[in-house]
């Protein structure tokens, strides 16, 4: 009994211990975790000063060095930069706040080092002469204006062939073949009677016009009359000089009137048709001169003019056929070959095609080769010509094609929108939203926006747009700034509206209570 009262009291003695050491921890831990949240703010406030001082250093860097003698507006988070305060704090990512100063206001100032290792680079905006490039591909048909058929006039047989394949190159008034015709060998005879009876000159002249008809020449004719010597072949001769492209008779047939015997072609000069989209065709223009390459002669250009522009367009392809006519004398573009092309089209001030130079002059719609100075008829076809639409060249002045233009590298599009970043100061950048032309090889014509001097920025212009776009400052994709763009605004901050300073921000709140603290109601 006497062992088992003392197991018992020795029990309760640990259990009395284990229980005291255990309060005077708890007692401890508790006093420990409140001196550090008393002292907590403190050191929260040393961290805030220090994150602040180095984050006005580095925008004094940014800023050129004299950021000190400015007045902060406001603060902006660099990870959020919807978020605004008006007090150094924290941001919802637990960065510092970056600060804004008064003197900034929708430009950045870059100091020498900061520029230098940006890479950024700018140049002068100034006026020059510009032309858009228009690059098609067509295909090299036969000039129709050079093509003749030869036909049989007067039924008969093919007693001898002068030209017996294709791809002859003939020359005007070549024979190519001679055919026997009964019917003809009595109209000469009725020709020869109607002379030695001289009776009427009326029969004379139906019978001489029936022999013209019928494909004998005026020189064969007057042989006819003055030897008295019936032709019991007739000779049919080249119309155009030209090659041969198709040959439909062989030796000893027999033709009828309207057959076709051969197919000739004037190679001296080409059609090429070339696809101009749809897009493009306020650029191209009656008489533009066009350069054109075609892979089956290396190194070696032809040169041509728009003459007639297709008034049709190609639904499926959304083109239109634009027609060069070119000098081929040497024969070397061969009509079925592909060509690529260029059409250059000057530009004016106001970004709208130079005049070519045929403007005022008078045309024929029908032969529109046909160029005169002054109204009148067609040489060819004895229609009245028609004046082309526009003003003469001579009307322009010369400095209207000197354009106002920016390089291709300077302008940032948005698809919407195009900006470019000029220097105002030394080293300050202001964003400018700008109106341009179509864009030639290396630059835009300036409608609006820039003056002649102007100092754009061709290179780190994109690195300057993201900087705007981290302070919240009019941006490529944000032309109000992100600050009043932003919607939701996390940890309290609040976005200014109509260009208003944001409303003050609460201090940031105590930290997190830490050991035995958090299970305190």
């Amino acid at each position: 009994m006497n062992l088992k009262r003392i197991f018992t009291k020795r029990t309760v003695l640990i259990t009395l211990a284990v229980f005291v050491v255990g309060l005077g921890a708890f007692l401890l831990s508790r006093g420990s975790s409140r001196e550090s949240a008393t002292s907590g703010p403190e050191h929260a406030g040393h961290t805030n000063e220090a994150s602040t001082s180095n984050a006005g250093a580095a925008t004094n860097t940014a800023t050129g060095g004299n950021a000190a003698s400015r007045k902060i507006t406001s603060y902006r988070s660099t990870m959020m930069p919807g978020e605004v305060s008006q007090t150094p704090r924290k941001d919802s990512m637990g960065m510092d706040m970056m600060p804004i100063y008064e003197a900034e206001g929708r430009m950045l100032e870059l100091s020498d080092h900061a520029r230098a290792m940006a890479s950024v680079a700018t140049v002068s905006v100034k006026r020059s002469k510009l032309s858009r490039e228009i690059r098609a591909v067509g295909k090299v048909q036969y000039n129709e204006t050079g093509l003749a058929n030869v036909t049989a006039r007067v039924e008969g047989y093919v007693e001898r062939l002068f030209v017996d394949y294709t791809g002859v190159e003939v020359k005007l008034g070549d024979h190519l073949v001679e055919i026997y015709s009964p019917d003809l060998v009595v109209a000469q005879q009725e020709m020869l009677i109607a002379l030695e009876s001289a009776r009427s000159s009326i029969l004379v002249e139906s019978s001489t016009r029936k022999l013209l008809r019928w494909g004998l020449t005026q020189a064969q004719v007057d042989e006819l009359v003055r030897n008295k010597k019936i032709h019991e072949r007739l000779t049919l001769f080249s119309p155009i000089a030209g090659t041969v492209t198709e040959k439909m008779v062989v030796q000893k047939a027999m033709v009828k009137p309207g057959d076709m015997l051969y197919r000739l072609a004037n190679l001296e000069s080409v059609w090429v048709y070339l696809d101009i989209y749809e897009y493009e065709l306020p650029w191209v223009q009656f008489g533009q001169m066009v350069e054109t390459k075609s892979e089956a002669v290396p190194g070696q250009s032809f040169t041509g003019r728009v003459w007639f522009i297709s008034p049709v367009l190609n639904e499926e392809t959304r083109t239109v056929k634009v027609l060069l006519n070119l000098n081929n004398t040497e024969h070397k573009l061969k009509p079925g070959m592909f060509v690529s092309a260029v059409i250059r089209a000057e530009l004016l001030a106001d970004g709208k095609p130079a005049p070519t130079g045929f403007e005022g002059q008078w045309s024929c719609p029908m032969h529109p080769l046909v160029l005169q100075p002054q109204a009148g008829q067609c040489p060819v076809c004895k229609m009245a010509l028609v004046q082309i639409p526009g003003a003469p060249a001579s009307a322009k002045p010369e400095g209207n094609q000197l354009v106002l233009a920016v390089p291709v590298t300077a302008v940032l599009d948005s698809g919407v929108r195009k900006l470019v970043y000029v220097e105002k100061a030394k080293g300050q950048f202001a964003p400018v939203e700008i109106v341009t032309g179509p864009r030639t090889d290396d630059s835009y014509p300036v409608l609006s926006g820039l003056s002649e001097g102007d100092k754009v920025v061709t290179r780190g212009n994109f690195l300057l747009d993201s900087q705007f776009q981290i302070r919240g400052l009019p941006s490529l994709f944000y032309k109000e700034g992100q600050a009043t763009a932003a919607g939701h605004q996390h940890g309290g901050a609040s976005s200014p509206t109509n260009g208003a300073p944001a409303s003050p921000t609460p201090p940031a709140t105590a930290p997190k209570a830490q050991g035995h603290d958090q299970h305190k109601p």
